[in-house]
């Protein structure tokens, strides 16, 4: 038998707290402030797995 794994389009909140492993309140935090874009689905709120990376990305240190 023949499985292959999905791609994670979309995470949870508590998802996006595992992946990252940042806490709940800093996401939220982070969600009220407008920089982590979210989407609302029935009662869950959602963060598409793009916009998680895009915004973890933008916490890139650069060297000077």
């Amino acid at each position: 038998m023949h499985t292959d794994t999905l791609p994670t389009l979309t995470y949870g909140i508590r998802q996006a707290c595992q992946v990252t492993g940042l806490s709940r309140s800093f996401l939220y935090q982070q969600i009220a402030a407008g920089r982590l874009p979210t989407r609302k689905v029935g009662s869950r709120t959602l963060i598409a797995a793009a916009d998680l990376q895009s915004w973890l990305d933008s916490y890139k240190e650069t060297s000077t």
